[in-house]
């Protein structure tokens, strides 16, 4: 087995004052005010046997899976990777922007992906240039940064706070050390949890995380990553959108980070890989006809009434969604699965298991249990953002969540889209621990 080489950078991707801002519906206004802080392109390049892996995490709230691959594609080919090993990761920052298309929230200009791609190819080959041999240590312990956010209040599930509901509180670093020197050459994080904090605040940021990063990039004088876990049913804890508080949890995070670093074990025989495993996803019909026309009344009075943006906002998103929703009955353009990638990456011990979208915890912590790797989490928002990927439970129970490709779509997802991503996540992680 060839030794492990790693080498990590970093690219400014932060977008212009005035740039529109994704995230919240809700916002006062769009367009950024200011930059708080910076957002960045992170890549780990790790080559083992075979040739280099390019792992990155960008400061975004997510892009599709077209998108994705044509950046991917572009950035590969300029930094003489696989296209395949080029591994695309967002961390889903609230506070960045409007990269995904979603109804109600203007998007980003175009040339804001051509300067994306300029950066990531830009990170890609400065981390290539860096590759060093280098061991390994791995570290876990468990932070209380994130709650299950899914509160049951009068009967219905709406957005707060459940102690008692599942979340992944696994903290998971991954430090190389020079081998020679034995000098930090780069640490990767891993948690899972949204970057809300800030809630609609006018200022592009990284949110907690990255604020985290930079603090432990100043401790230790090296490129600190942070790989987003399974956030779709997590949120921080506590209520108020403050920046106060989105220092606390930094601060908190990063102490975490550091105790995880402490306890960190060195790992022998560090094999390397990336897999793909397409799946299908199971998507419910269209709403029935008559809940749809419902929907548009309802909608078409609220917009009829008097009233400031933004309160219309949702009006108008329900409008625009029942309409088109009408047109796919007419043009016969439903469909009954929809096509994607799972992508995993194997670093010694750790299995690392992207899904493109929003996760839910269940899976990360089921998943665990039943595949052979001593470390693994499962990835939000890798190679795709298509929307929440609940548990069958959380479709029994209701709530935003399942409910939420009203924003982007006209078909939600099947319940039994969880036997589906169980099944597809085992296979993935198979696949990399026989590689």
């Amino acid at each position: 087995m060839a030794e492990l080489r790693i080498g990590m950078a970093a690219a400014d991707i932060t977008p212009a004052i005035g740039t529109p801002l994704g995230g919240y519906l809700g916002r006062p206004r769009f367009e950024a005010m200011g930059i708080h802080d910076s957002l960045y392109a992170k890549v780990a390049a790790l080559q083992g046997d075979g040739g280099p892996v390019l792992l990155y995490s960008l400061d975004l709230l997510g892009l599709t899976e077209e998108r994705t691959a044509r950046i991917a594609e572009q950035v590969a080919k300029a930094c003489g990777v696989a296209a395949e090993d080029t591994v695309v990761a967002c961390t889903h920052t609230h506070s960045g922007p409007s990269v995904v298309p979603l109804r109600g929230i203007p998007a980003v200009d175009e040339g804001y992906f051509d300067y994306l791609a300029t950066r990531m190819t830009e990170a890609g080959r400065a981390a290539l240039q860096e590759l060093r041999p280098a061991s390994l240590l791995v570290g876990s312990v468990q932070s209380a940064t994130g709650v299950n956010r899914r509160a049951a209040t009068d009967g219905a599930i709406s957005l707060g706070e459940n102690p008692e509901g599942p979340y992944d509180d696994q903290l998971l670093v991954l430090r190389f050390l020079e081998a020679e020197s034995e000098r930090t050459l780069g640490v990767i994080v891993s948690y899972g949890c949204h970057l809300t904090s800030l809630g609609a605040s006018p200022l592009i940021s990284a949110e907690w995380a990255g604020l985290a990063m930079a603090a432990l990039e100043r401790d230790l004088g090296c490129t600190c990553m942070f790989l987003n876990g399974p956030i779709g049913n997590v949120s921080p804890r506590g209520r108020d959108s403050t920046w106060a508080r989105t220092g606390q949890i930094a601060d908190a995070f990063r102490a975490d980070c550091r105790r995880a670093l402490s306890e960190a074990a060195p790992e022998a025989g560090l094999p390397l890989a990336t897999a793909q495993q397409p799946v299908a996803l199971p998507l419910a019909p269209l709403a029935p006809q008559a809940e749809v026309a419902a929907t548009l009344a309802e909608a078409e009075a609220t917009l009829a009434a008097r009233g400031e943006e933004p309160s219309k906002r949702s009006a108008r998103v329900q409008r625009d969604y029942a309409l088109a929703a009408e047109r796919c009955r007419r043009e016969a353009c439903q469909q009954e699965r929809q096509a994607v990638t799972l992508t995993g990456v194997r670093i010694g011990p750790v299995a690392f298991l992207g899904m493109p979208g929003e996760v839910f915890a269940e899976y990360s912590l089921r998943l665990r249990e039943e595949v052979p790797f001593r470390y693994s989490t499962v990835l939000s928002n890798v190679g795709a953002e298509v929307g929440y990927l609940p548990t069958r439970a959380a479709f029994e129970e209701g709530g935003y969540e399942p409910t939420s490709f009203v924003y982007f779509g006209v078909q939600g997802l099947d319940p039994t889209v969880e036997d589906v991503l169980f099944a597809g996540g085992r296979a993935l992680a198979n696949t990399l621990w026989n590689r």
